[in-house]
């Protein structure tokens, strides 16, 4: 049998109506034979909010063939499965991943040298894909809600009442099946879940899973865990960016932010300690907390002022440049292959500061289709080409009012049993990810000394960010002038 270490992603959610409570949500587990060594390392998801609908975003990174990956997904009836672009998480994460710059050093007179969804995974056979799998006899208790195609994936959604004839649909399917995840599945069931599950199709020369989305109807704010424990190890990393007209943190869980009195930057090393200090924040609470590492209204249509480097944050995208996010993506896009046109960029300039809310589109020749009033952004509008995640993350929101906030977590196993409950932070305020080391150690003048690179990303490992690079034009001298100056030293003594 073949060993091999895959990369996946998994999330969960749950769409809690304002009223009436009705839930849907999506979570899911990694389920593989015994002999494979493969351990989920990691989840990113992205999360939008609003008050008509609950979208969810997974995004899977593995090593070894994909052929022999299938998923699991436990949603509420009416939730619907579409595919998102890569361009979505490439610049989501470049562009809130954590960037620390240190202090310029003068030596001689002169500058210093400035370089420097919840979805489970699993393996099958390939008999079990190419023959007894598809051929497999469906259990008469289980329900084949919907089979079809969607992007490079075969999905199959499955509706069933008895915990063990879904249990054994999977079986026969090739899905192995952990015994401590069969209790899990069989709440699900008794919770009134239906389960969607996707494999490749056979044949597609995919390397990197595309993006799956699960879109819920009404305002979600709970990630069930409970099943991302199948396939996991001693610990796990979480990265969830959440997408709403606020500012978001945990209920159930400790919340953090870096303490940024104590970041330091190391010359000798052209580094600072912020991973050491992100490590020790999640750790706290026997690792059951979560870190606010950026959190920010109207980024997604304003330029972003950093004041770590004194100037507009830019983004370099392929030979192009952008000067918001949303400008980011539709470039990203764009250089991916995932679209043709970027003709939106000139809609999100007007966008940044509007009052009127996204709607979804309808069919104009439909007879209960009622057209986007004076007050009203049809979702269109966000739509580039055919990239639509953005139009489809903010749809039922305003945009002047929209933010983005990441939250990151290292969460030991035990801590997967609980589910993740979201709720509007206490703080409303700004997270900055852009962060200036006034705490040096080291000479900076000394021989193989480097000065601090503006925008030195010092954030989490794990996931490679995407070609999106983030550039910092620093004013220097405006801040050795600001820091010799008495109202600076006053300030800072």
């Amino acid at each position: 049998m073949m060993r091999m270490n895959k990369w996946m992603l998994a999330a969960a959610m749950t769409s809690a109506m304002v009223a009436g409570h009705q839930q849907a949500e999506a979570c899911g587990g990694c389920f593989v034979p015994p002999a494979e060594n493969t351990v989920v390392t990691g989840h990113r998801m992205v999360m939008s909010i609003s008050k008509t609908q609950t979208v969810l975003w997974d995004q899977i990174q593995y090593a070894g063939n994909p052929d022999e990956f299938s998923w699991v997904l436990p949603v509420k009836p009416g939730a619907h499965i579409d595919v998102g672009a890569d361009a979505w998480f490439d610049v989501l994460d470049a562009t809130t991943s954590t960037a620390v710059s240190g202090p310029p050093q003068f030596c001689g007179g002169g500058f210093g040298d400035d370089s420097g969804f919840g979805f489970g995974c699993g393996a099958m056979s390939a008999q079990a894909m190419d023959s007894g799998a598809r051929g497999a006899e469906i259990p008469p208790q289980v329900n084949v809600v919907h089979q079809g195609t969607v992007g490079p994936y075969e999905t199959v959604t499955l509706s069933a009442e008895d915990p063990a004839a879904l249990t054994k649909w999977l079986s026969d399917h090739g899905y192995q099946l952990p015994d401590d995840i069969k209790p899990v599945i069989s709440d699900y069931v008794s919770e009134g879940y239906d389960f969607i599950a996707l494999r490749l199709i056979p044949g597609k020369d995919v390397q990197q899973m595309q993006p799956v989305r699960v879109v819920t109807d009404g305002a979600g704010f709970s990630l069930p865990l409970r099943m991302v424990a199948a396939g996991t190890g001693a610990n796990t990393a979480l990265t969830l960016f959440v997408i709403s007209e606020g500012r978001y943190e945990t209920n159930n869980f400790e919340n953090t932010e870096l303490d940024t009195n104590f970041l330091a930057w190391d010359f000798p090393t052209s580094s600072s300690n912020y991973s050491t200090l992100r490590k020790d924040a999640m750790a706290a609470n026997d690792g059951r907390t979560w870190l606010t590492s950026y959190a920010r209204k109207g980024s997604l249509f304003e330029p972003i002022w950093s004041e770590a480097a004194m100037n507009n944050v830019s983004y370099n995208v392929g030979t192009s440049q952008a000067t918001t996010i949303a400008e980011a993506y539709a470039r990203q896009g764009l250089l991916n292959g995932e679209t043709s046109s970027v003709a939106c960029i000139d809609a999100f300039a007007q966008l940044a500061n509007s009052g009127a809310t996204v709607v979804a589109d309808c069919d104009p020749q439909a007879e209960d289709c009622i057209p986007a009033s004076g007050n009203e952004i049809p979702a269109s509008v966000l739509d580039c080409g055919g990239l639509d995640d953005l139009a489809v993350a903010l749809t039922g929101m305003t945009p002047a009012d929209v933010w983005i906030t990441r939250l990151e977590a290292e969460l030991p196993r035990s801590a997967l049993a609980t589910d993740l409950i979201l709720e509007a932070a206490d703080s409303q305020q700004l997270v900055e990810n852009r962060l200036l080391a006034t705490n040096t150690t080291g000479d900076p003048c000394a021989a193989g000394s480097v000065a601090a690179p503006i925008g030195n990303k010092q954030g989490r490992g794990g996931f490679p960010g995407g070609p999106v690079g983030i550039t910092l034009a620093a004013a220097l001298l405006a801040w050795a002038a600001r820091r010799r100056s008495p109202q600076s030293a006053r300030a800072t003594s």
